[in-house]
């Protein structure tokens, strides 16, 4: 699991099903869904993120103190962990493109009516109904593109997704522009941002029903020796490892693996949201006007891209994960550190936060390829709930804990450490991991 992945590479133009080249195959595969499913990663975190830059006005607009903002924002993740699994569950019985389709269409619906809250109360139940109406979707597409890529391809897939998480940062200045249209039929900027974001998701809804398929098997825009072929090497890939027969959901649950990486991911995710739903009132502090706020809010994640694709693709090549993970964490760690220990000067400040991104979306890019290396089918689905989920909590965790300390001691310093703190304990508990599981296999 956090050492080498199972076997099973894929190699063009050798299967015994046909003559099919591997590679022409998965080209197809990636042109016809990770466009698709980028953009609605892209709308995801615009959606999840937009109280970010609107609580640039909303918060003096509404009277909502540090505390109340970061209780607001990070509770979102309360009714998320909740309801990640069960939804997970029904994705594994009536399929990921029509649940996925119902998911985008809740959270676009709860996201445009955030537009319209009244105070502190009313926008802390938005953003529950927001975690209600989220939940599943990321699991469920991290799950979707493990039943179409085998082991030796998910990496440089999973990359991809993460990219365009990262490019979604460019949503950051895009909204602060939207703070501009203040006034426009009577309603205040930061209500456009919620309205104008929420849309997007409802139209990816029903382009994702007409696109998507559920299994290889169903792909129209593949040959039937290439359905042959993709839906032999993946099942060939999926004996041995946990996922199939009865109850094979509930071992899923119950996978002690999986267990320990939710340890980890409420590390990532605390630092991640945190960073997030900060980083515009941190640079803000800098003196910095509300368009410079947004284009330096979305250099880390930009800057990001290219190191870490080049990073999955090694970690793909070497079959390796958790050195990999254990890397980058460290990298994210030293960076919020830099910025803690900088806020005197913002140009260093800034440097430390762009060192941390890069380590930071490296890190979710290569944590998010374990739980496919020992789990398959509804296991696989049960994992990524319980992962996605239950991690999830650092969500919660980080912006609330940002607020406090904020509120405590008047300024960012030991909310930014918190960040790089929680990074570094991810690689340390991912190195145990992996050293257990070694000693595991060489008894």
């Amino acid at each position: 699991m956090l050492g080498h992945n199972r076997t099973g590479s894929v190699a063009p133009g050798s299967s015994p099903v046909s003559p099919v080249d591997g590679n022409a195959v998965l080209r197809k595969v990636t042109r016809h869904f990770l466009p698709l499913i980028g953009l609605c990663y892209i709308v995801l975190y615009l959606d999840r993120l937009n109280i970010g830059v609107a609580a640039l006005t909303m918060n003096s607009e509404l009277g909502i103190s540090a505390t109340a903002y970061g209780f607001a924002a990070g509770v979102y993740f309360w009714s998320y962990t909740l309801l990640e699994p069960p939804s997970n569950w029904v994705l594994s019985k009536v399929g990921a493109r029509k649940w996925i389709s119902r998911i985008m269409v809740t959270w676009g619906l709860v996201t445009i009516g955030t537009g319209f809250v009244q105070g502190e109360t009313s926008l802390t139940i938005m953003r529950v109904l927001l975690g209600v109406a989220e939940a599943g979707f990321s699991p469920g597409m991290l799950y979707f593109v493990s039943r179409w890529y085998p082991n030796a391809r998910r990496g440089a897939a999973m990359s991809w997704i993460v990219t365009f998480i990262c490019i979604s940062g460019l949503g950051t200045p895009l909204m602060t522009h939207l703070l501009g249209l203040h006034g426009f039929l009577g309603l205040s900027g930061w209500r456009w941002i919620f309205i104008l974001t929420g849309i997007p998701a409802v139209v990816l809804a029903f382009v994702c029903l007409k696109r998507l398929r559920d299994t290889p098997a169903e792909a129209g825009f593949l040959s039937a020796p290439e359905r042959d072929w993709l839906t032999k090497v993946l099942a060939d890939e999926a004996k041995g490892a946990v996922g199939h027969g009865p109850g094979a959901f509930r071992r899923g649950l119950a996978e002690p693996r999986v267990l320990l990486l939710v340890v980890v991911f409420v590390c990532v995710t605390f630092s991640l949201n945190g960073y997030q739903l900060w980083i515009a009132q941190m640079l803000k502090s800098f003196g910095l006007g509300t368009h410079a706020v947004g284009w330096v809010a979305a250099l880390p994640p930009l800057l990001a891209i290219g190191p870490m694709l080049w990073w999955m693709r090694h970690s793909d090549r070497t079959r390796e994960r958790g050195l990999h993970f254990c890397a980058a964490a460290l990298v994210a760690a030293a960076g919020f550190t830099i910025a803690a220990l900088s806020l005197g000067t913002p140009a260093v400040a800034i440097a430390g936060f762009c060192v941390a991104g890069i380590g930071l979306y490296t890190a979710m890019g290569v944590f998010i390829t374990i739980p496919a290396s020992f789990l398959t089918g509804a296991a696989l689905a049960a994992g990524f709930g319980v992962i996605n989920g239950l991690g999830n909590l650092g969500g919660y965790f980080g912006p609330q804990v940002a607020g406090l300390l904020k509120d405590a001691t008047g300024g960012y310093g030991l909310a930014i450490g918190s960040f790089g703190a929680a990074m570094a304990v991810a690689a340390l508990v991912i190195l145990g991991l992996k050293r257990l599981n070694n000693r595991a296999v060489s008894r």
